[in-house]
């Protein structure tokens, strides 16, 4: 009796064993799974791409390593969340974009800094083993052949979607607006898919898009003898002109760059041409703070009706009223934009719930700029 008991107990216990061995097995072959399936994921392939310069670029993907020398495309790599995949940056980075980058890009000011927009530093480059650079417009030639001669990929990024470009600065373009359309979701979902953020690239995207909605919603029939007149002053007397970006942001927000009859690109201009001109807004960068000061203290400028008016705008950072977009730009800054010149259409609440919303699905921060 003993014996079958004992029989019994080591058949239960034997039992046992196997479940727990079977279930071990079990997890071990999900973990199993789980891990090839993130192996899978991380998997390199060849892809081969055209740039926004015409030149046919072959690189893997996802990339690990990028010396990014183009400002805009350090902005939509942040907001991709793909700062980790930055090794190096343009020197110019701060002046360039702003201050806050340093909020939304932890240790920008850490990293390497081996060329600018035109400049490059070749040994500094292939130092930091980057698998593609990430070029400006107006990058030396010779310089980006150099890195490809090393065998380093080089893809240019102008935020326009017209192709080659020999004027960076001053382009000429059929469709201003398409152009830079195209150009900013190019930017931002070749970024996406060169570090394998392509879902967030969507997202962005997205975003941007239904940003566009609102302001066309709001603003989008005013007629063209309606609309405000709108001048962008920026540092050294220079302004944008004819197929600027923001020339197209004004015109969705309602308004119109009085400069772009007379002016083509990015160049300067005489007071002569504004004091002709005569805007009903003026509408100044933050970071040119002491353009803003300028015009509204020196008596020089207070024949102007926007001065006499109150209506000199100083532009927060995260707006972006540049001469090439970016996709915050878009997102929040054509928003900010219609807000402005037609605040009883578009409240400050909106702009600052979606500037909220932006920061923290794209940026992963606060948003603690301000709405007037």
């Amino acid at each position: 009796m003993k014996r079958n008991r004992l029989l019994a107990v080591l058949l239960t216990v034997a039992m046992a064993i196997a479940v727990l061995t079977g279930c071990g097995a079990t997890q071990n072959n999900a973990d199993s799974g789980s891990d090839a399936a993130s192996a899978q994921t991380e998997s390199s392939s060849e892809w081969t791409f055209t740039d926004q310069a015409d030149n046919e670029v072959t690189v893997q993907i996802p990339v690990k390593r990028m010396v990014v020398l183009q400002h805009h495309s350090l902005d939509i790599l942040a907001q991709l969340g793909a700062q980790d995949k930055v090794v190096g940056v343009e020197s110019n980075w701060k002046g360039d974009l702003g201050e806050y980058m340093t909020e939304v890009f932890p240790g920008i000011e850490n990293l390497q800094t081996p060329g600018d927009l035109k400049s490059w530093n070749i040994e500094e480059i292939a130092a930091l083993k980057p698998d593609i650079v990430i070029a400006a417009s107006q990058a030396d030639p010779n310089a980006m052949q150099q890195v490809k001669d090393l065998g380093i990929p080089v893809a240019v990024v102008s935020l326009r979607g017209e192709g080659a470009q020999e004027a960076a600065q001053s382009p000429r373009l059929a469709d201003a607006d398409s152009a830079y359309t195209e150009g900013c979701e190019w930017a931002v979902r070749t970024l996406g898919k060169l570090t394998g953020t392509d879902k967030k690239a969507d997202e962005l995207w997205s975003f941007c898009e239904d940003s566009r909605d609102m302001v066309d919603q709001a603003v989008g029939q005013i007629s063209d003898a309606d609309r405000t007149t709108v001048f962008i002053a920026n540092e050294n007397s220079q302004t944008y002109g004819n197929d600027k970006y923001v020339g197209c942001m004004l015109l969705r927000a309602g308004g119109v760059n009085v400069a772009a009859k007379d002016i083509q690109g990015y160049t300067t201009y005489t007071f002569e041409q504004l004091a002709n001109w005569n805007p009903d807004v003026i509408i100044v960068q933050d970071r040119y703070k002491e353009v803003y000061d300028q015009i509204t203290t020196d008596s020089q400028y207070s024949s102007l009706s926007a001065v006499q008016n109150g209506k000199v705008i100083l532009a927060p950072y995260w707006t972006k009223p540049w001469g090439n977009p970016d996709a915050d730009s878009i997102a929040l800054g054509e928003l900010w934009m219609a807000h402005q010149l037609y605040p009883d259409r578009i409240s400050a609440d909106t702009v600052r719930e979606r500037a909220e919303e932006f920061y923290d699905r794209f940026y992963g921060v606060e948003f603690t700029g301000e709405v007037q």
